[in-house]
């Protein structure tokens, strides 16, 4: 029998709308596109979903018994284990069951993100056009670095503003990444990207610049280089040794240094000229990476 077709965008979308909305304690977005993050506790019972237009990584996060599950490749019983893993496909109609309480979280991944991750990765596992990724679909995984990242990615998502968005922009690419590397085990190595010559790191450069009182995410600075934005943040990290987000905090650190010793400009609005979100975002950064609070470090320079 064919499967219906996607009532939802995502599965973000059921949850925060449809008959499981009570069960939802958080909602997140991530990244600067951006894509959801949901995490929901449910009693025992049977989870019938529906498809859904995007990719769902889900982790377990607490619970205990024996879940009852069909995400794409046939029903299987498995223990319910904290750090298990699991990515429904688009399209398709799942089906959950557990016998005991459950917390479990689960970010939607657009099928668009992964089609062009694995075309540049070349990791054509089925994709675009069957959008699935293989085996992962078959059964529960687990994966130390994921579930790492999904931590990150979560705690990023929570705090927000601009340079919680610029991470989670190279998070979610590492996040898919790391998908389709399990995905597509042995497969080559994909051909070294562009390198990013003298000219295009300047123009990098003339660009933060022209932008720190903005926020921006990684792909608006990628395009100033030309570059998708997962080469442009393997290329920019091998010409500088800083990773995008770092390069572009390095630099509002430092133009906030120089308005904090120079100007007497009040601390909310040195960091809304630095492109930080709020003050509280300010003095938690600069603290960070100077060991001084602004108001010090202002005192200091004087």
């Amino acid at each position: 029998m064919d499967q219906p077709g996607p009532q939802y965008d995502s599965m973000a979308e059921f949850y925060r709308t449809g008959c499981y909305a009570p069960f939802v304690q958080s909602f997140r977005l991530a990244g600067t596109a951006p894509v959801a993050l949901v995490r929901f506790t449910q009693p025992a019972g049977e989870y019938p979903d529906p498809p859904t237009a995007a990719f769902t990584l889900s982790i377990n996060e607490s619970g205990a018994g024996r879940m009852r599950f069909d995400i794409g490749a046939g029903r299987a019983e498995l223990p319910f284990r904290r750090g298990d893993l699991d990515v429904t496909p688009p399209g398709v109609a799942t089906y959950f069951a557990n016998d005991a309480r459950h917390q479990k979280s689960f970010v939607s991944l657009p099928v668009a993100l992964v089609a062009r991750l694995a075309e540049e990765t070349g990791a054509r596992h089925g994709l675009p056009g069957g959008a699935d990724l293989g085996a992962l679909h078959g059964s529960a995984f687990r994966s130390a670095t994921i579930a790492r990242l999904l931590d990150m990615i979560w705690a990023e998502a929570m705090q927000d503003g601009p340079h919680a968005r610029l991470f989670n922009d190279g998070a979610l690419m590492a996040l898919v990444a790391a998908l389709l590397r399990l995905a597509t085990p042995g497969q080559p190595a994909a051909p070294k990207g562009p390198s990013l010559s003298a000219a295009r790191l300047a123009r990098v450069r003339d660009w933060v610049s022209a932008h720190l009182t903005e926020p921006f995410g990684l792909e608006a600075m990628a395009a100033s280089a030309c570059l998708s934005p997962y080469h442009f943040s393997r290329a920019f990290k091998g010409a500088t040794g800083l990773s995008p987000r770092a390069y572009v905090t390095a630099c509002r650190i430092a133009l906030a240094r120089e308005l904090l010793a120079d100007t007497a400009l009040p601390l909310a609005e040195v960091a809304q000229a630095c492109g930080f979100a709020d003050q509280s975002s300010f003095t938690t950064t600069f603290s960070r990476e100077t060991g001084l609070t602004p108001g010090l470090y202002r005192r200091s320079s004087r």
